[in-house]
Parts: structure tokens; C-alpha cells; sequence
């Protein structure tokens, strides 16, 4: 089925002519075109780069947006709600969750604005004036790479609505004349069409990009995300039979030849100064250049501090917050700290209230939040407020309400006992303050804090840490998870064991045996990823959703005020998201559209 072009209302080409760049340096210099008519600028050399410029810059628009983590991480076994007095939809399941839920509407909105800008490129790149033709113009090689760019940016939005919705408008030139009217594809031709455009994009790419050009898609971008695609599409009924074999071969391959590498510690790979490594190979990027020091996601992987605390107040020290969701019991109890290096990077901890060995070079991460306002009788500046006992603290202990007596901060103990009952644990109660009173309070993550992130009033984002989309951990992983499928455990084993070899504190304490499992590989992929691969994909992907989200998600089964989950392991409703009915109800055709089953 052909896909009618179409535009969804109010949609227009954004930030092309005043957009940043992906990376730490500007690709190149935007220049004002208020003298030419848009389609002379974009023939121009700066035009062009502008152009380009400009769909890389829709990547910020999508990755950083408090949607994507909801639509992401929500609903999952390693992430639940932060809040408790009212229902929450995406995490919970219920009848209230529909196709109005507007994080879903908002990241198909984002996914679509970026597929016109990279359309844009791919359609503009013949017509770019070239040196051969003017000696200000463009060399023929960089535009073929430009485009060659666009097609893996577009492969990656394509990738993202199809495994999402399953069907929707397949759209893969740039929207000129305007239409109300839109054709549904379905899954298949979107995978015929994402291929495509990765494999033109390899065969043209730079294994890598360095120096001004870090940020941009290379060849190994393409091929990661090429293996995820193959990996993800070898679990549907329409799978092709080599697809984990291909997705095996593509990761192994960039494992091999990409010349990216695992760096040799996990706390160097989210050590902010050392943020662009060997280990990341594509990443959304944020500077401290004007508009561009804006990444949100350090406020939201902190609670808030400082909702009624007293001792607790606006302060750089935290800077902003804003939760989205916070770590299950499940999640929490997967990291073994004495042996595995990562629980001390990505939670507050000892390791990061050391400067020395912190995510963002500080001491703010250890494993209390400290006074940054005094209190007459009660708190000096930097005297805890809150205090979280955590296994490798040498005070650790489980604190009993006779230790909690007699000292002047709040204790919240380390969860312990069975990952799917937290009935007796301090995290998931709200949390003991005297205002905000549906907050629960729990062990924030530090792994993307950031050094520059400050307290402002407008609760805007000031970090400049660069978002990771792909690193090199998650391929082994993706190798991994391919070697399960296709029957091959020695080598499920051998990329599983070189992540988990990575981040032990004894050699051969976290060295696993036996048959690797699909659970096997989702927990590896919890402990290393957590926050940065979507996880609500890999549980959708990989079949196993409703069973974990079931087992290990506290709130979608434990629903108050009489409404319960519409999640059974046995519906199939949730595998996929529910069409907007706002983008439905605005294009003229609408009565041809037909929701995904069961919304």
C-alpha cells in the first residue's frame, strides 16, 4: 500500500533556520537567509548545512522531552510512578488509558516533525548547488554523506513509529502541497523501507565521526541500529527467518571493526568530562552555547528534595526537579553493590560524593542530601536532612524506628526482601515531609547529573551532558540477545559475560554459566542501560511485558479507588500504542483509519 503524502495539521518545518546542531562544536555557522526565497537558501552550501543542521536538532526536541521518558520507561518493571494520589495511565493500565493519552500524542508529533526535516534533506540533496557548478558551492562527496546522514536519521524515526504503533502514514519525501488525507502502511513496508535507507546510509558513511563532525550518523550508527532493527522484527509473525542471524552479524561487526570500544571502567563511561569516549556511538549533543545547555534529564531522576523539607530549599547544589518515574523495588534489588560496579555510578552513593570518582566530578551525590539552608536549632549548612543507607556505605544497616529516634534526619532503608512486594518499604510510601504529600521519596540516580546544571525559576532544563542513543554495551548486549534467538548459547554467553566482566569489582564474581535466557539478557540490560535504552520497548519487543510489568510493577496491580488494571498476561492490547485520536480527528479521511486492536 502506497502511502499518500500528507501534513498533520499545524505541522511546519521546524528549526532549520535557527537550530543548533548534535554535537559539542557546530557542525557549521547558520546564516540568515532573509534576501532568498527558502528554496534558493537551501540549494546554497550554508543552506544546506543548515538544513541538515536542523534534523539533527529535532533529535534534542524528541530525546529530551519528559513524553519520551514516559512513553519509554513508564509501565515497565524498572520503573513505576512517583507520584501515588492519582492514577497514572501509562504506568497503570487502566481504563482511563486511551488514545487521548497525551505523552503518546506528544512523541508522535516530535517523531513525525523529524521525519519531514530529515525528508527535507534526503529530497534537497540533487538539487544543492555544487563546487563544479560554483565555487561556493557544496562538494558532491559531502552532499552524498549528507544525505546518506538523512537516511539514517530517518531510519531511526521510522524505526521508532513502526515498533510503537505498528502501522501509520509512511512518509519518505518531503511534505511540499500540503494534505488533510493520510494511507496507513503496515509493519512490513515500513522494515522494507528502514533497511533500505540503513544500508544506503553504511555503504556511504564513515565508520566513524570525529573531531567537528562527532555527532553526526556514521556507518556504525547505521549498522547498531540496523541490528536492533533485524532483532526486532525477528520476533514478529512477518520476521524474515535470517533476522537474528543478521542482527548477530551486525553487531558483531561493529563490535569488531567500528573501532569504537568498551572502555575499560562503567564509571568513566558517564564521568561527564569524559562524556565523549571511545564507548558512545551516537549521541544527542548540548553545550554550554546559547539554547543549547537545555538537557532536562538530570531533574528527572531526582525526587523532589525540596517540597516541604526543611533544611531543604532552591539550591545549585540539587538545582531543578522534576520526576517522571522512579526505580522499582525490582530494579533496585538486580544490583548486587558489593560486586557490581554500577549500583555506586547510578545511584547517590559514596563513589558519588567523591569527587574523584563522580558522574559530574562533585561531592553532591553521596548518599544523603545536605542542608543548603539553616535551620534555627536543627540544621547547619551541609548537616543531613535525608539519609539513604546503601550496601557499600561502611554505616550501612537496616534502621529500626529506635535508630531513627535518635538522630535528627529521615532514614529511607534500602528495599530489601521480595522484589514484588513493597508493602514494608520505606521508598514507596510518601514520603515524611509536610507538604506535596502524594511524593514518594527514593534513592535518586546520578548517573546523568550534571556539573552545570543550576536552580532556576522557571524550572527549565541548564544541563549540557550529551544524551547517549547508542553505546557500544548495548551492542554486545544486542549480540547477545541474537545468539539466544538464534540458538547459539556459547556466544550468548561470550557478549553477555564481556559486560558483565566490565562492571564487577573482583574479577570473575559477576562471570555467568549455563543457558542464557531472554530474562537473562532484559536484567543485563536493566543494570546497564537503565534510563537510556527505552525500556518499554525492550519488554514489547521482546514478548515479555505483561509478564514482568505484572510480576514486578507494584502500582499496576495494587490500583486504588476501585479501578483496576486492564493488563493480563494473556491481552495483547498493550503491544502496541493507540493511533492519537487527535491526529486522527485531523485529517479529512479519518473515517478510513482504523485503530490498532482494542483501542
Amino acid at each position: 500500500m502506497r502511502a499518500k503524502k500528507y501534513i498533520i495539521k499545524g505541522m511546519l518545518l521546524v528549526s532549520l533556520l535557527t537550530a543548533g546542531t548534535s554535537c559539542k562544536k557546530s557542525f557549521l555557522e547558520e546564516n540568515n537567509p532573509s534576501s532568498q526565497s527558502t528554496d534558493q537558501f537551501f540549494a546554497t552550501r550554508a543552506g544546506y548545512e543548515n538544513l541538515v543542521n536542523g534534523a539533527y536538532s529535532t533529535l534534542r526536541s524528541i530525546y529530551n522531552s519528559k513524553d519520551y521518558q514516559n512513553v519509554t520507561e513508564l509501565g515497565t518493571d524498572i520503573v513505576t510512578q512517583n507520584f501515588t494520589g492519582s492514577l497514572q495511565p501509562l504506568n497503570q493500565y487502566t481504563i482511563t488509558f486511551d488514545s487521548n493519552e497525551g505523552s503518546i500524542s506528544a512523541y508522535w508529533r516530535l517523531l513525525y516533525a523529524g521525519l519531514k526535516n530529515v525528508n527535507a534533506v534526503v529530497d534537497r540533496g540533487p538539487s544543492v548547488t555544487t563546487i563544479d557548478k560554483d565555487p561556493e558551492g557544496i562538494d558532491p562527496a559531502v552532499v552524498t554523506q549528507r544525505v546518506a546522514e538523512g537516511k539514517a536519521l530517518r531510519a531511526l524515526y521510522l524505526f521508532q513509529i513502526v515498533r510503537n504503533w505498528g502501522k501509520a502514514p509512511l512518509i519518505i519525501n518531503e511534505t511540499i502541497v500540503p494534505s488533510q488525507e493520510a494511507t496507513l502502511s503496515e509493519a512490513p513496508q515500513f522494515y522494507t523501507q528502514i533497511l533500505k535507507d540503513l544500508t544506503d546510509a553504511i555503504a556511504v558513511l564513515p565508520a566513524r565521526q570525529t573531531g567537528a563532525n562527532y555527532g553526526r550518523m556514521s556507518a556504525s550508527a547505521a549498522k547498531h541500529l540496523r541490528a536492533l532493527v533485524y532483532l526486532t522484527r525477528g520476533y514478529e509473525t512477518y520476521a524474515d527467518a535470517n533476522d537474528f542471524t543478521n542482527a548477530y552479524n551486525d553487531a558483531v561487526s561493529v563490535i569488531n571493526t567500528s573501532g569504537h570500544a568498551l572502555l575499560p571502567d562503567f564509571q568513566q563511561v558517564h564521568r561527564q568530562s569524559n562524556e565523549t569516549n571511545n564507548e558512545i556511538i551516537f549521541s544527542v549533543g548540548f553545550s554550554n552555547a546559547a539554547n543549547n545547555n537545555t538537557n532536562n534529564w538530570p531533574k528527572w531522576y531526582l525526587f523532589p528534595y525540596r517540597e516541604g523539607w526543611q533544611g531543604l530549599s532552591k539550591s545549585a547544589i540539587y538545582s531543578n526537579d522534576d520526576v517522571f518515574g522512579i526505580p522499582t523495588k525490582y530494579l533496585y534489588l538486580l544490583y548486587d553493590w558489593q560486586k557490581d560496579r554500577r549500583a555506586e555510578v547510578t545511584f547517590m552513593s559514596p563513589v558519588n560524593g567523591n569527587p574523584a570518582t563522580s558522574t559530574d566530578g562533585k561531592n553532591n551525590g553521596k548518599n544523603w542530601f545536605q542542608a543548603t539552608s539553616a535551620v534555627a536549632g536543627k540544621y547547619a549548612l551541609g548537616d543531613t536532612v535525608i539519609y539513604f543507607p546503601v550496601p557499600t556505605d561502611p554505616n550501612y544497616k537496616q534502621w529500626t524506628d529506635a535508630d531513627r529516634a535518635k538522630v535528627k534526619y529521615v532514614v529511607y532503608n534500602y528495599p530489601t526482601g521480595d522484589p514484588a512486594d513493597v508493602s514494608g518499604d520505606d521508598y514507596y510510601k510518601v514520603a515524611f515531609q509536610t507538604s506535596n504529600s502524594n511524593t514518594r521519596a527514593w534513592l535518586p540516580v546520578w548517573k546523568f547529573k550534571d556539573a552545570n546544571t543550576i536552580y532556576n525559576e522557571s524550572n527549565a532544563g541548564s544541563g549540557t551532558r550529551d544524551i547517549y542513543i547508542f553505546r557500544l554495551a548495548e551492542t554486545y548486549l544486542i549480540a547477545a540477545e541474537a545468539a539466544v534467538k538464534k540458538g547459539d548459547n556459547p556466544n550468548a554467553l561470550f557478549y553477555l559475560n564481556k559486560i558483565r566482566a566490565r562492571a564487577e569489582k573482583t574479577a570473575g564474581s559477576l562471570v555467568k554459566s549455563g543457558t542464557v535466557t531472554i530474562d537473562d539478557i532484559l536484567d543485563e540490560r536493566a543494570l546497564e542501560l537503565f534510563g537510556e535504552a527505552p525500556r518499554w520497548n525492550d519488554l514489547q519487543r521482546t514478548k515479555k511485558l505483561n509478564e514482568r510489568v505484572l510480576k514486578y510493577n507494584w502500582d499496576a496491580t495494587h490500583i486504588t479507588g476501585g479501578v483496576s488494571s486492564q493488563l493480563t498476561l494473556a491481552s495483547t492490547k498493550f503491544y502496541l500504542r493507540p493511533l492519537p485520536l487527535s491526529w486522527i480527528n485531523s485529517i479529512s479521511n479519518n473515517s478510513e483509519i482504523t485503530n490498532n486492536p482494542g483501542w
